[in-house]
């Protein structure tokens, strides 16, 4: 880690150019929990088109970028609003047919990506074997026998995102990221090692030697990330554990105004096309007086 090193920081802006309408997207986020929003709202606000959204568990994100018009395909295993319910936007674009909705079970997925991760066309599972995810997916999904046992295993082709974006506790300048506590989040284990390319927003950036003095908390090498921004706050309004909890308050204003097309338009208009910064935004959702109270965790 020296200082020949690549400096990759960049703003929202040029690290969203790094992602190319038609692109497949993986995109970090488990329910209220640490994703990439500010990220997100940066890709709705340059008009990115045609994406395909692969995560474990789609969330809030996923349905601002569907109400934005930015994705054509979501590949993961659900899409909610954790208990906030549904997530209307994506119920009504699958509904009509603006997005196609790819589904699989967890380990179904999680092998494809760790088979792209890994170099080789595809993993196997048993995972939803005697169902009709089989047939729905026959170019991903097939039945073979095992060559030492004899037994049926699913073999899941393997994917390559051409993107995998995060959201992390700090980085250095070169990209190595670290996470608090010890990262086990399975997408951020995932993610970059199957993706082409690795965009990653954090709280801060910090020298080398700090991240140098903590070594056990670094979850992503440099050589895996192509670009890395400082965005405080920028998973809001999901978490990122311990530093801060998930904005209740603003969760349930977009469950209740995403019940209808143009309530979401209206949300959308007022948090993300309105602000023209990430600083803008935060005053938006109620300034330091709101973010202080997330972080004084119940």
């Amino acid at each position: 880690m020296t200082a020949k090193k690549a400096n990759k920081i960049m703003s929202l802006a040029e690290a969203a150019s790094l992602v190319r309408d038609g692109d497949i997207v993986a995109l970090q986020g488990m329910g209220t929990q640490m994703s990439p929003l500010a990220f997100v709202r940066e890709l709705i606000r340059v008009g990115k088109r045609d994406l395909t959204v692969v995560m474990i568990v789609g969330g809030i994100g996923l349905d601002w970028l569907i109400a934005a018009g930015c994705v054509r395909r979501v590949i993961a295993i659900i899409v909610n609003l954790d208990e906030f319910g549904m997530a209307h936007a994506f119920r009504r674009a699958v509904e009509t047919g603006e997005v196609v909705m790819e589904e699989y079970s967890e380990h179904q997925l999680l092998s494809r990506l760790l088979a792209g991760a890994y170099g080789l066309p595809f993993l196997v599972t048993r995972s939803g074997l005697g169902t009709d995810l089989l047939a729905i997916h026959h170019e991903t999904l097939r039945v073979i026998a095992c060559p030492f046992t004899g037994r049926e295993v699913i073999a899941c082709r393997a994917l390559e995102p051409d993107v995998a974006i995060l959201h992390a506790h700090r980085a250095d300048a070169y990209g190595n990221v670290q996470f608090f506590p010890k990262p086990i989040w399975l997408d951020v284990d995932v993610f970059p090692r199957a993706a082409r390319r690795v965009i990653v927003t954090v709280e801060e950036i910090v020298e080398n030697e700090e991240i140098r003095r903590t070594p056990i908390h670094t979850g992503i090498p440099y050589f895996q990330v192509d670009a890395v921004v400082e965005v405080p706050y920028g998973a809001h309004p999901c978490s990122l554990y311990p530093f801060y909890s998930f904005d209740r308050r603003l969760f349930q204003e977009y469950a209740s105004a995403s019940r209808t097309v143009e309530g979401t338009r209206a949300f959308l208009e007022k948090y993300v096309y309105g602000p023209a910064t990430h600083e803008e935004y935060l005053q938006r959702v109620g300034g330091a007086e709101a973010l202080l109270r997330l972080r004084q965790w119940a």
